[in-house]
C-alpha cells in the first residue's frame, strides 16, 4: 500500500507535467485535437498523447489487488487470533527447580555401580565369616571327639581366628552403611526423575497440544495465504508497469524538448535548401531563356534558306529542366509554386518563344 501510494505521487506529478507542458507548433497538432476531438479553447499539451485510460486501469488493477490482499489479510489474522487465544487456554505445567541432566544420569549410574562393587565385597567377606564359622565348629568337634583337651596351638589358632570376626563384622557394617547411604541417594534420584519424568510428560502433552491447534490454523490459511502470494504477485507486477510509465512519461517530456530542437534545425536546413534550390531554378531560367534567343536568332538568320526535310529538329526548342520537390515540403515552409516559377519564366522570354510544361514534349 506504501509503494501504490508513493507511486500514485509520482504518477500525479508527472502527469501534471505534461498538462503543464503546452504544444505550440502547428505541425505537433494532436491528430485527435486536429480532428475535433478535443475541447473547444483547451490548450494542447503533452499529456493529450498520453493513455490515460491505460494508467486508470493499471490502478484500479493494483487497488483491486490491495482491496483482495487486506480481506485476506484480515480473516488470517483473526483466524491467527483464535489460534492463539485456543493456544492460550492450554495448560502447560510450570517448569519446578528439578534439574535432572545427563551428567545426573551418569552419576546416579556410578553410584549403582558402586554399591553393587560393595556388595559384591560383603558377598565375599560373609563367604570369608562362613569358612571361619566352618573351620571353628570343625576344631570344636575334635575338641569334642577327644575329651575336650586344648592344646596351645589350638588355642593360639582358634584366638587368631576368633580375633579376626569383629573386624569383619565392623568392615561389613561400613560397608552395609555405605550401601544404605548410597541406596538413599539413588532412591532420592530415582523420585526426582520420576517427578521430572510425569513434568515433563504433562508438558509434552501440552505441546501436542498447541502443536496441533497451530497445524490447524496453518491447514485453514494455506488456500488463502497461496491466493495472497498470487496477488501479491500481480500486484507488484502492475506497480512495475505503471513505474515503467512514470518513466516512460518523463522522458517522454525530455524528448519534447529534443523534438523542439530538431524541429527547428530541420527548418533552418530547409530554408537553406530552399536559397540553393531557388539559385539553381535561377540560374537554369536564365540558361534557358538565352537558349531560346540563340536559336531564335538562328531560325530567324538562317531558317529561310535551309529545307525543312535537311535537319527537322533544328527547329525545336531547347529543353527544359526543372528542380522538384520530394517530400511534405509545406510542413515546414511555403515554397514557390511551378505556376509562378513559369510564368517568371514566361516574363523573361518574352514572347518570342512558348517554353515546355514538365511532361510536354521536349522537356
Amino acid at each position: 500500500s506504501q509503494q501504490a501510494d508513493a507511486l500514485r505521487r509520482e504518477m500525479a506529478m508527472v502527469i501534471e507535467l505534461l498538462k503543464s507542458r503546452e504544444v505550440v507548433e502547428r505541425e505537433l497538432r494532436s491528430p485527435r485535437l486536429a480532428a475535433g476531438g478535443g475541447a473547444a479553447g483547451r490548450k494542447h499539451t503533452l499529456y493529450d498523447h498520453i493513455d490515460q485510460e491505460a494508467v486508470d486501469a493499471l490502478d484500479v488493477r493494483v487497488r483491486e489487488c490491495l482491496v483482495e490482499l487486506h480481506e485476506i489479510a484480515s480473516a488470517d489474522s483473526a483466524q491467527c487470533s483464535e489460534a492463539l487465544a485456543r493456544i492460550g487456554a492450554i495448560a502447560v505445567p510450570a517448569a519446578e527447580d528439578i534439574s535432572f541432566t545427563w551428567e545426573v544420569v551418569e552419576a546416579t549410574g556410578r553410584l549403582v555401580d558402586e554399591s553393587q562393587g560393595t556388595v559384591d565385597e560383603i558377598a565375599q567377606d560373609l563367604q570369608s565369616m562362613d569358612r571361619h564359622c566352618d573351620q571353628l565348629r570343625d576344631t570344636i568337634r575334635d575338641l569334642e571327639a577327644e575329651g575336650g583337651m586344648l592344646s596351645m596351638d589350638d588355642y593360639s589358632v582358634l584366638l587368631r581366628d576368633t580375633g579376626e570376626i569383629p573386624g569383619i563384622v565392623g568392615e561389613l557394617r561400613e560397608a552395609a552403611a555405605g550401601v544404605r547411604q548410597r541406596a538413599d541417594e539413588i532412591h532420592v534420584r530415582r523420585q526426582q526423575y520420576a517427578a521430572f519424568l510425569a513434568e515433563n510428560k504433562l508438558r509434552a502433552a501440552a505441546v501436542a497440544q498447541i502443536a496441533e491447534a497451530s497445524q490447524r490454523y496453518v491447514d485453514a490459511v494455506a488456500e488463502s495465504q497461496a491466493r495472497y502470494a498470487e496477488l501479491a504477485d500481480a500486484a507488484d507486477g502492475a506497480l512495475e508497469d505503471m513505474w515503467g510509465l512514470v518513466t516512460w512519461y518523463r522522458n517522454f517530456h525530455s524528448a519534447y524538448d529534443g523534438l523542439i530542437a530538431e524541429v527547428h534545425r530541420r527548418r533552418q536546413h530547409h530554408r537553406e535548401l530552399l536559397g540553393t534550390v531557388e539559385d539553381m531554378r535561377a540560374r537554369l531560367d536564365t540558361l534557358h531563356v538565352e537558349e531560346v534567343q540563340r536559336r531564335a536568332a538562328f531560325v530567324d538568320r538562317d531558317g529561310p534558306y535551309l529545307p525543312s526535310d535537311l535537319c527537322p529538329f533544328i527547329q525545336d526548342p531547347p529543353p527544359r529542366f526543372a528542380v522538384e520537390e520530394a517530400g511534405d515540403v509545406a510542413r515546414f515552409a511555403s515554397v514557390q509554386s511551378q505556376e509562378t516559377h513559369y510564368s517568371k519564366l514566361a516574363s523573361m522570354a518574352g514572347e518570342a518563344s512558348s517554353p515546355a510544361r514538365p511532361g510536354a514534349p521536349g522537356a
